[in-house]
């Protein structure tokens, strides 16, 4: 009051004040003085307005900002920063320190924009989340982010507009979460689900190849049962009727050759059965060769030409004029090739067209088998590659085979490092096969020239305690001097009688095994000159291993083939 006095100027305090009750209230004081006529201070006025609420309020908010201050400085999980309009950083909790690396005093003052990665500073990532939070009502993002150190991690952050006492927005704030360990968490989920999936899903395709195998399996039986019990039927027609013994020459001839192609029949298909357990056991092996290709074809000609004549096809051949030099197994490719002309007889209508032509494309050659036949879906060409498959028109066409044909062709000429595949446009517009083989170099074919055949008639013996077979094959051995056997003894004594060139040795003699005969011979001082054929029923890789083992030349599966028999006799004579 003495100020207001002493100088007349008008003031205002708040202050505590006491009641009567002795309870305390804010009063905001406001005093100034009442000048009378003469402009002298006469009286002074105090208006006192109670100010209790208002400082309770502000205390309540002070102490709520210091409590959120310290809340955000603790919030170690958290990295809680805020920025002005440039979105330069004006605070930087503890929590930014431990997940940013960047203390306070280096982060105050710097562009937010460091915790970006380059990519994303690079397309303008920090611009677009300010845009962002001032359009809307925050921007959030999951994205990587990246340390002091140069180091990244997933982060969960929301950025959001910062407005002052009037509405005026003064900057940002923004709230990042490390969120790796959950994200590796859900990483490792997603990798789980999809391998479990695909867990199921190889599940589920075994399970159904089992089922195809096992569809494929009981097809494949059916069909051999089928396939052996035709031939069967016709030998065992035939032989009954040579029993009778009224039939007359003529029909006795026909009887044998009943039986002679009935019994070759069937000998493909076990020679096809063989071969596939070779195949999956891998013991396929290829006794290769520097041969032309003109032999093989005139091989597979042989083969598959009684099929081409019985449906009245025409068969083209077309080979290059220079001699085409392979360096194959002839009997295994002469296999592929009949194969691939017998299914385009069988599956051609009567008085069809056939063709196999080669084309030299060095440093291969391109042999093609192609029809006017019943042709078939483009879709299931490649099907007819997998074992036991069949054309759906086999059954209706009465075609003899296994469905093992073409799946033999293919693993026969990848071993001879070629390719085969098959084409047709559709039912009814014929197929194509083609095979693409690998040339022999020139100077192995020179090497690979076969002998010469000697003059002179070589003398043969042949070794069999089965009469027939003995009977047959020494009258269908022409151009030989030949002598028979029924035990190994036997055999040993004609061998110090008489020189031979060849002995055709059966394994399973009545005294001793052929191949202790065999190995008797390799001892006498004139056995290693001789030629020792094995003959037998049993043709497995180790069959031909032991007969190597023993001392044998060659080694023939039953019935004997006597052409085969002759180039083995002819082409190895002894000097």
């Amino acid at each position: 009051m003495q100020r207001l006095v002493d100088h007349g100027e008008q003031f205002q305090i708040e202050k505590r004040c006491l009641r009567k009750d002795g309870s305390i209230v804010w009063l905001h004081n406001s005093a100034s003085l009442l000048a009378d006529a003469a402009g002298q201070p006469a009286a002074a006025i105090v208006v006192c307005t109670d100010i209790s609420e208002r400082q309770h309020a502000e205390a309540a908010l002070r102490e709520s900002t210091d409590w959120l201050r310290l809340i955000i400085k603790n919030a170690v999980e958290y990295a809680i920063f805020s920025t002005d309009l440039d979105r330069r950083v004006t605070s930087w909790n503890s929590g930014a320190e431990r997940l940013l690396g960047y203390s306070e005093s280096e982060a105050l003052g710097q562009l937010a924009d460091m915790i970006f990665t380059p990519e994303d500073r690079a397309a303008n990532a920090p611009e677009q989340e300010a845009r962002a939070a001032l359009d809307g009502d925050g921007a959030n993002d999951e994205r990587l982010h990246q340390r002091k150190d140069g180091s990244r991690f997933w982060a969960s952050g929301a950025t959001m507009a910062m407005q002052d006492g009037r509405g005026a927005t003064v900057g940002f704030v923004k709230i990042l979460r490390d969120q790796s360990a959950q994200r590796a968490s859900q990483q490792a989920l997603e990798q789980s689900r999809t391998e479990l999936l695909s867990a199921l899903q190889e599940n589920e395709n075994a399970r159904a190849a089992l089922l195809s195998a096992d569809e494929a399996k009981d097809r494949f039986l059916a069909v051999l049962s089928h396939e052996l019990r035709n031939p069967l039927a016709s030998i065992s027609s035939a032989s009954m009727a040579v029993s009778t013994g009224r039939l007359s020459p003529e029909d006795q001839d026909r009887a044998a050759r009943i039986v002679q192609r009935q019994a070759q029949i069937m000998k493909v298909l076990l020679d096809d059965l063989l071969d596939v357990s070779r195949l999956r056991l891998g013991k396929l092996a290829l006794q290769t060769r520097i041969l032309p290709l003109s032999t093989v074809v005139e091989s597979a000609l042989e083969t598959a030409q009684a099929l081409v004549d019985n449906g009245g096809h025409v068969l083209e051949v077309r080979l290059p004029e220079r001699p085409v030099l392979l360096d194959a197994d002839p009997v295994r490719l002469a296999q592929v090739l009949s194969n691939l002309l017998s299914n385009a007889a069988r599956y051609t209508p009567a008085g069809g067209r056939i063709v196999l032509h080669a084309e030299l494309r060095p440093p291969r050659v391109v042999i093609v088998v192609e029809d006017n036949g019943i042709g078939m879906e483009p879709a299931t060409v490649e099907s007819m590659f997998e074992m036991f498959s069949q054309s759906s028109h086999a059954t209706d066409r009465g075609s003899h085979g296994l469905g093992i044909g073409l799946a033999l062709a293919r693993n026969i000429v990848h071993l001879h490092h070629g390719e085969i595949h098959g084409e047709s446009d559709g039912p009814g517009r014929g197929s194509r096969f083609t095979v693409e083989l690998p040339l022999a170099a020139m100077d192995e074919a020179m090497q690979g020239a076969a002998p010469r055949p000697e003059a002179g008639m070589p003398q043969v013996l042949i070794v069999d305690d089965n009469a027939d077979v003995t009977w047959s094959v020494a009258r269908l051995l022409t151009g030989c001097g030949v002598a028979t056997a029924d035990t190994g003894s036997q055999a040993l004594q004609l061998l110090e009688q008489q020189r031979f060139d060849a002995v055709v040795l059966d394994l399973g003699l009545p005294d001793m095994s052929g191949f202790e005969v065999a190995r008797a011979i390799r001892a006498h001082p004139l056995g290693a000159e001789l030629l020792l054929i094995a003959a037998t029923g049993w043709g497995q890789e180790n069959d031909r291993r032991m007969a190597r083992e023993a001392g044998f030349d060659a080694h023939l599966v039953k019935p004997l083939d006597v052409d085969e028999l002759k180039k083995l006799i002819f082409r190895r004579r002894p000097q």
